[in-house]
């Protein structure tokens, strides 16, 4: 666990200044990008630099960073030309900027204190400069910090977005989900058992699969097995209400026929996808004309989301999840790797190892 500090077994100041004037080191380590990825991420395409810490100006803060999140979508980001081009390459040489938890260690700002914990897309980093904007403070008294990257997090909160997207879900709707046992997959499966909905996970090899029945999930299925599609089949028959999508790709061709006339597929992640040059064109077989034709002959609805444009669901979604974690602490599961230097490596195993629950690297 990360290092806590208890303001009741000393007094507030003492408490304030032992956090001010604890060993700072002198070293702030980066993960840097190399190179703009061709396909799946190469050793050589992220490096860990040394450089000084940083101080902050007037009005910034600086955060020593404790836990450093590991997601897909960061693929998007280092790629040559982000979404097809339309947003701007990273340039090299820049930190990866991943979200992070951390502990206020200067600060120039009256809204955030010495101490505080917060979590943001603070970058694979030692330390980090802030303005404070996009910061999230942590109430350590609500559990550990690092589940501000998981459950009680990101992933969380795209869980609860996409749901919401969705509209109105009756007890019993047939929720089908790819990536269950991911970050995103486990929320959405814990929302789903709290609401009374019927949900089926996909993933990868019978231990995740028995993993899930445990934690929300009526049923899953391992796609790895030979006879997936009939798996598939036999657990959802015609019946899929509504397709949450963690994972894009091939996928897709097995899920369409199964769902129902009026059905609706949320398009939450693309990982299958994230390392095919994202955006661009080509990648293999296309599937567009198949998907289109699904489309129209089953009337479904097609629906994607950015977690932005929902900023006001958060208090409710912080209320909810924190409910259901505090009820079962065991399902907001977590898989650490220890280091800075391992950050790459755990990076690049998101899209050759998947593990269970969401990926977090302690520093």
């Amino acid at each position: 666990m990360a290092t806590r500090w208890n303001a009741g077994e000393t007094g507030h100041a003492e408490w304030r200044a032992m956090v001010l004037n604890r060993d700072m080191d002198s070293i702030n380590r980066r993960v840097v990008l190399r190179a703009h990825p061709q396909g799946l991420v190469r050793d050589d395409d992220l490096a860990i630099e040394q450089g000084p810490v940083p101080q902050p100006d007037e009005g910034q803060l600086l955060v020593r960073n404790h836990w450093l999140s590991v997601d897909p979508m960061i693929r998007i980001f280092i790629d040559a030309a982000p979404l097809g081009g339309s947003v701007p390459p990273m340039p090299i040489g820049t930190t990866v900027p991943g979200p992070a938890v951390g502990q206020v260690i200067r600060s120039n700002r009256p809204d955030f204190a010495v101490g505080d914990w917060v979590e943001g897309r603070l970058g694979w980093q030692d330390y980090a400069l802030s303005s404070g904007q996009g910061l999230n403070r942590i109430d350590p008294d609500d559990g550990p910090v690092e589940l501000a990257l998981g459950m009680l997090g990101l992933p969380g909160f795209s869980a609860f977005v996409g749901l919401d997207v969705a509209g109105p879900l009756a007890q019993g709707t047939i929720l089908l989900v790819s990536g269950a046992a991911g970050a995103v997959g486990s929320a959405v499966g814990a929302l789903a058992r709290a609401r009374g909905l019927h949900a089926i996970g996909i993933a990868s090899g019978p231990g995740k699969c028995a993993w899930l029945r445990k934690t929300g999930y009526a049923d899953a299925v391992d796609r790895t097995a030979p006879d997936f599609a009939e798996q598939l089949a036999r657990a959802v028959g015609d019946r899929v209400d509504l397709y949450f999508d963690n994972v894009g790709g091939p996928m897709m061709d097995s899920v369409l026929p199964l769902m129902k006339r009026g059905g609706q597929v949320l398009i939450c992640g693309l990982m299958a996808q994230y390392d095919d040059m994202v955006g661009r064109e080509g990648g293999g077989h296309d599937r567009l004309p198949a998907f289109l034709a699904a489309v129209m002959a089953r009337g479904l609805i097609v629906k994607a989301f950015a977690n932005i444009d929902h900023l006001a669901l958060r208090p409710a979604f912080l209320a909810e999840m924190g409910a259901i974690i505090r009820a079962d602490p065991a399902i907001a599961r977590v898989h650490v790797t220890q280091g800075m230097e391992q950050v790459p490596a755990a990076f690049r195993r998101l899209f050759t190892d998947s593990v269970v629950g969401k990926s977090l690297v302690r520093i």
